[in-house]
């Protein structure tokens, strides 16, 4: 199986391919996939004083800095305080009311507790403060490589790409659905991942807010340490429970590298494909 893989904000197709080295060894030691790297269509530059964090350049993102297009605090700003919520969904609401585009970091980062009460009586429908044409151009993007280098089997991401991943699945799925295309992903493997866009991009897609679900079989790679659980919990509690795996990691906002973890989460993948 051939994978279309997505690195994190401010990570690059080099960094990512680095970073996942063991699990790409790992599934490729038996034939069971072939991961392909690339990197996001915007070029970006690491907020201050994270430029030593992210490494030297060149830094890419899928989506634009909300800041960049809309004049105000990009969520990268604003994730050390992230908020508490009795349910995932309580607590992406939280971060993100007042504007804020989805993407988030692709490290690890401490948390801060921000001790705001969430109002659970609000919504996400005005959100999406990246824009629609930041979004519509990483979708356009993404459909360009899957016709150029495709086609592919799966897709992977990793913290915002992770995020785009599942949009771009979910408007696979409305595509077929109005047009008949037929989708090309049959699974997908998220890494600390955050919920994604509605096929409309204007808004995240909720659990408790939508009935819009990834369909396709999932695995969910979390670690019970990461400071931005609540994102990753957000994004399994939409994708088909019947055929959505989770495994964790028990580390932060990371990604596994050590031996036994990577041969666990290699059978994970080997399950969920045998599965499809």
């Amino acid at each position: 199986m051939k994978f279309l893989c997505l690195c994190g904000a401010y990570g690059s197709a080099d960094k990512f391919k680095v970073q996942l080295a063991p699990l790409v060894q790992e599934l490729e030691s038996d034939g069971t996939a072939e991961l392909h790297f690339v990197n996001g269509p915007v070029d970006a530059f690491p907020p201050e004083g994270f430029e030593d964090f992210f490494g030297p350049g060149p830094h890419y993102r899928f989506i634009k800095p909300a800041a960049a297009e809309k004049g105000g605090s990009d969520v990268l700003d604003r994730i050390r305080n992230f908020p508490k919520g009795a349910t995932p969904e309580d607590q992406m609401r939280m971060l993100l009311r007042g504007g804020a585009c989805v993407g988030v970091l692709s490290g690890s980062m401490s948390d801060t507790d921000s001790g705001i009460d969430v109002d659970s009586e609000s919504d996400t429908s005005s959100i999406n403060e990246c824009g629609d044409q930041s979004a519509q151009e990483a979708l356009d993007y993404l459909y360009h490589i899957m016709e150029e280098e495709g086609p592919f089997d799966g897709i992977v991401g990793y913290s915002e790409g992770a995020t785009v991943a599942a949009t771009l699945l979910l408007h696979e799925q409305k595509r077929f659905e109005e047009e008949g295309i037929e989708p090309m992903f049959k699974c997908a493997l998220f890494f600390a991942g955050w919920p994604p866009l509605t096929p409309e991009l204007d808004s995240i897609v909720l659990a408790d807010e939508s009935e819009l679900i990834v369909t396709i079989p999932t695995c969910h790679i979390i670690g019970s340490l990461d400071p931005y659980l609540a994102g990753s919990m957000a994004l399994y509690n939409i994708c088909e429970m019947d055929n959505a795996y989770l495994f964790d990691h028990a580390k932060g906002h990371t990604l596994p590298r050590d031996k036994d973890t990577i041969r666990e989460l290699g059978d994970t993948i080997r399950l969920m494909i045998s599965n499809m």
